[in-house]
């Protein structure tokens, strides 16, 4: 081998050896600084894409978990009201059996039916007045409208995954249960929808008077074989006229039509005749003036309470869906963390054991590139006479 001064073979070796033990050494005390394996793209691009997906997994999930949390504090708060409406129909169902009795007279009455008005209207304060965040649960209105008729129901839907797919949400409906609602406001109420679906071919006719609630036969004989029909509330209730017990005229379908009506019994909607005119109302209300209204209001204080327990039937398993709902999500998400720390943490025994590696290579190869320049000084003593 030739012996030259130009090219420093053994140095050159040396300073790129000290260069790729440094880098690695970067490497090492970048990954222990940061406690990640993966700090760059460079280090590992797959599993960049990888750790990111499944950070948003965690993160919607995390999301999730607090979408839930919220819910069941809303469907909890709407079922702790009705609890309390239950409380009131319990006790005015007692009034109610108080005032059946004859023991007691008109005045004793009257003192019953003061306390009875004061509980509907407190029944129809817990409706207004229960909330979640500013948005009312109870008064029937679907939430962020300006829907707030008593009889319907507000609608929620709870998103409760980190997907943007259905079986990420659940559909809650609430309904109203303020008093006209539960049939307890005193006063009749005309349902909400009816239409005429009359398909006679001759005699009397059918019509209907939302605004008044009624239907009302014009002048003019039914005709055996007349279909007379009526949709309340989404129902349809028709009858076909026939030769029976019943006279081929208005008052008698009317009679025929409002023993159809009673028979559906279409959501607590009940029906009066007179002569050939139908009134419907919603409700009826509790009224405890005699002993026969007192037992009559026991009756629909009991309809009411059925009504009101389905609805917090329905919240309570809700409620409790919702805790297996938490559960689940939290399990998930403490998974994924695991699946995303397996990628992307550095293991730090591994990482230190490579830093010490690297700097005793990087103390080896600086001290060979020392001994590389200092070996063609020889090259001095052939020039030396």
């Amino acid at each position: 081998m030739a012996l030259s001064i130009a090219t420093n073979t053994g140095a050159l070796m040396a300073a790129a050896s000290a260069s790729s033990v440094n880098k690695d050494m970067e490497t090492s005390m970048e990954r222990l600084s940061t406690g990640k394996r993966i700090n760059s793209a460079s280090d590992d691009a797959a599993g960049v894409a990888i750790a990111s997906r499944l950070t948003a997994e965690i993160r919607g999930t995390n999301q999730a978990v607090r979408n839930a949390q919220d819910a069941q504090g809303l469907i909890d708060t709407a079922e702790g009201a009705h609890k309390e409406v239950e409380n009131i129909l319990q006790r005015m169902r007692e009034l109610a059996v108080q005032a059946s009795t004859d023991t007691n007279d008109t005045s004793d009455r009257t003192s019953l039916a003061s306390e009875m008005t004061a509980l509907t209207a407190e029944i129809d304060r817990i409706a207004n007045a229960t909330s979640w965040a500013g948005q009312e649960l109870l008064d029937g209105a679907t939430p962020n409208a300006s829907n707030t008729t008593e009889n319907d129901t507000a609608s929620f839907t709870f998103h409760i995954g980190a997907r943007a797919t259905a079986a990420d949400s659940i559909n809650v409906n609430i309904d109203a249960i303020g008093s006209t609602a539960l049939g307890i406001d005193g006063a009749g109420n005309v349902p909400d929808a009816m239409t005429d679906l009359t398909t006679a071919t001759n005699g009397s006719v059918l019509t209907t008077n939302q605004s008044a609630g009624t239907l009302a036969f014009a002048s003019g004989t039914a005709v055996a074989g007349d279909n007379y029909s009526v949709k309340i509330n989404g129902s349809t209730v028709s009858i076909t006229v026939a030769a029976d017990e019943f006279e081929l005229n208005e008052i008698g379908v009317a009679e025929q039509m409002k023993d159809a009506i009673d028979a559906a019994n279409i959501s607590g909607v009940a029906v009066s005749r007179t002569g050939g005119t139908l009134t419907l109302n919603v409700g009826g209300g509790v009224d405890i003036s005699s002993s026969g209204n007192a037992q009559t209001a026991i009756g629909t204080i009991d309809a009411a309470l059925t009504t009101l327990n389905s609805q917090r039937a329905e919240l309570g398993a809700v409620s409790n869906r919702l805790n297996n709902t938490v559960s689940n999500l939290t399990n998930v998400a403490i998974n994924l963390e695991g699946g995303r720390g397996r990628i992307e943490d550095a293991d730090f025994a591994a990482e230190s054991t490579s830093l010490a590696k690297s700097q005793i290579l990087q103390q080896a190869s600086t001290a060979m590139l020392a001994q590389a320049n200092a070996s063609k000084q020889n090259v001095l003593s052939l020039l030396q006479g």
